[in-house]
């Protein structure tokens, strides 16, 4: 069995493309979306998890009531950015001027696969965003009792 989510190391070209590392590019070959990241880094998913994804959040902002600025600035990071994206035959993604200035994406990159969409971050922004959170991953963890999991009998 291979691990399909997890992250790797990888680097942006000077044509501003993100190598995919191998393990992740089989889920992500059909036609692609590129966006914003709720944080400083890129969503990249597939057609129809984007088509699903934006589906959710105009419903999901009817039954939460969110007010037209709430939306409007939802929409303007989000679905405002998304733009078609492919993989190369070498497996690399290009990520638009306007993404990479958003996310500060420089040389070194870290992709990430979770269980719908890759992240790609710069990887002093990605190491800052984790220190910066720390707390909440522990609070998270507790929440969960998933200090629990690791326990032997």
């Amino acid at each position: 069995m291979e691990l399909k989510t997890g992250s790797a190391e990888s680097t942006l070209d000077d044509k501003g493309r993100v190598s995919i590392p191998v393990r992740f590019r089989e889920q992500y070959q059909d036609k692609l979306v590129i966006t914003r990241g709720m944080e400083k880094c890129v969503w990249v998913m597939t057609f129809s998890v984007w088509e699903r994804y934006e589906q959710d959040l105009r419903a999901r902002s009817k039954e939460e009531n969110l007010n037209d600025e709430e939306w409007d600035v939802l929409e303007y990071k989000l679905i405002g950015h998304a733009q078609e994206a492919e993989l190369d035959k070498s497996g690399r993604i290009a990520v638009p001027p306007t993404l990479r200035k958003y996310a500060n994406l420089s040389k070194d990159c870290m992709v990430i696969n979770g269980k719908n969409r890759l992240s790609i971050w710069d990887c002093e922004t990605f190491e800052a965003y984790l220190d910066g959170n720390e707390a909440v991953a522990r609070a998270a963890m507790n929440k969960l009792g998933a200090q629990d999991i690791f326990r032997t009998g």
